[in-house]
């Protein structure tokens, strides 16, 4: 019984990040929400108010620079996630559960999520760090306008 609630636990913990790494999409408005609680701020976000904002053609250059990495990074990470994931719910739905056997995919499936995540903090805080203090102040004004 313990076994399972652990199992069943570590599946929720599972699809949960599953969910954060697939909004990782820069077109997510989740993601978008997510980041920006922690004073990130998405791509995509910076992207639809560059003109609003003053982006300057480095700093344009520099994020997209940044977000191909990125998509180079995870592409591959993404197709074994998924790949691991489904294996590892196939064997959770198994009414018997050997948990020297289940453990071993499930640790790998919680290692490759926390590298997406990785690589999708680093993709946030590089952007935030090619933006200017005043440009972060402009980004922090328009959420608390919205909020408001």
């Amino acid at each position: 019984m313990r076994i399972m609630q652990t199992l069943l636990t570590i599946l929720l913990l599972s699809t949960t990040t599953l969910s954060v790494a697939q909004s990782v999409d820069i077109d997510d408005p989740r993601a978008n929400l997510q980041a920006i609680r922690m004073g990130l701020y998405p791509p995509d976000l910076i992207m639809r108010h560059q003109e609003a904002l003053g982006i300057s053609a480095d700093q344009r250059k520099a994020m997209l620079k940044l977000v191909r990495q990125f998509q180079d990074d995870v592409a591959e990470l993404q197709w074994d996630l998924q790949h691991e994931q489904q294996l590892m719910r196939a064997d959770l739905a198994r009414d018997s559960l050997d948990e020297a056997a289940v453990m071993p995919r499930v640790e790998r499936v919680l290692q490759m999520e926390s590298e997406f995540k990785r690589a999708h903090f680093k993709l946030l805080i590089a952007i935030k760090n090619t933006l200017t203090a005043e440009q972060i102040a402009m980004i922090k004004q328009r959420i608390r306008q919205r909020r408001s």
